[in-house]
């Protein structure tokens, strides 16, 4: 019945579907595929190593940058992978990425006896900024028992534009608390860093790995598949929707220009000895063409041709018509 419906409307109009289309995914953001991690079974069971990068970030827009290089520089990011030992049961409870850093449920946050033998300092949550609209007491650890006596922190957000926005403000309280707590200064060894945080949402699963995730990548330099792979070998229940992964992609391609941009200056300040603290700002400051605007191509007697408009190397193409004449098809 469908196919007779649509023959006869193909024959009225004197058109017809050019190939089978569909708006389902039209709002649903794209698909991230996360490849599996290269393990290591040398020891008979499976483990991780995950390469990281020196900070260098000369601002202090991420904590103290001496902190943060000596972080990086003690710590290895190789650990044991869980999924032969991970059980059901282990995702109503908190798990350890690094030695300072956790990752778990609201249910672990309340916990406080667990919070109190692991010597919690710092509890963040991260939580959908909607329902804190209309629950403002919505996952504030402030108000769990648990958190009597130590720091605690939120991070809201409902859009992506919301998560990187806000995010560096969240990682940089984080490590001003754990600079804070250090036996020595700057910290020699993971030891020395005597402060602990826990980051978690409600089930522990989605939006927590989010700022871990962001987390290691400012800090430790790793990509965001990296990063994820890290969670997923501590706690393998974490579910992280594609806008998320999204989200993680785009943060870090503004890391890496970030990275870059003060790789550059530091380069820069080091080849030079200014003699005053002008000629140092102007040295981080590299030139910039302008950009010609709209009148100034208008006006430009440049004349491409039309065999650079057609260039294969610009990677146009011409696309597909949705229908097609019936008539060019007899």
């Amino acid at each position: 019945m469908t196919g007779t419906s649509n023959h006869v409307d193909e024959r009225m109009t004197g058109y017809m579907q050019s190939f089978p289309y569909s708006d389902k995914r039209l709002f649903e953001s794209p698909r991230v595929q996360i490849p599996p991690p290269a393990l290591d079974y040398s020891h008979g069971k499976p483990r991780i190593r995950v390469s990281s990068a020196p900070f260098e970030h000369a601002s202090g827009q991420y904590g103290d940058p001496t902190f943060l290089r000596a972080l990086t520089n003690f710590y290895d990011l190789n650990m044991r992978h869980t999924m032969l030992s991970w059980r059901y049961e282990m995702r109503r409870t908190a798990q350890v990425i690094l030695p300072f850093l956790y990752i778990g449920p609201s249910s672990a946050a309340r916990d406080s006896e667990f919070i109190k033998t692991t010597g919690i300092t710092l509890l963040v949550a991260v939580r959908n900024a909607a329902s804190v609209k209309t629950r403002p007491s919505f996952l504030d650890p402030a108000r769990f028992s648990s958190g009597a006596g130590i720091s605690t922190l939120t991070f809201d957000f409902e859009s992506p534009y919301d998560f990187i926005r806000n995010v560096r403000g969240t990682i940089k309280a984080m490590n001003d608390h754990l600079t804070k707590t250090c036996i020595k200064t700057p910290p020699e060894d993971v030891h020395d860093v005597a402060g602990k945080v826990l980051i978690f949402c409600e089930s522990g699963n989605d939006r927590s790995p989010v700022m871990v995730a962001a987390y290691l990548m400012v800090v430790f330099g790793v990509s965001a598949v990296s990063a994820i792979h890290m969670i997923q070998s501590q706690r393998f229940s974490i579910t992280m929707s594609d806008e998320m992964k999204n989200v993680l992609m785009d943060f870090q391609e503004i890391i890496e220009a970030e990275r870059q941009v003060s790789s550059f200056n530091s380069s820069l300040v080091s080849s030079r000895d200014p003699p005053n603290h002008q000629q140092a700002s102007s040295l981080l400051l590299p030139y910039r063409p302008s950009k010609r605007n709209l009148d100034d191509v208008y006006e430009s007697e440049e004349d491409f041709g039309p065999q650079y408009q057609q260039s294969p190397q610009l990677g146009l193409r011409e696309g597909i018509a949705p229908f097609t004449d019936l008539a060019d098809r007899i």
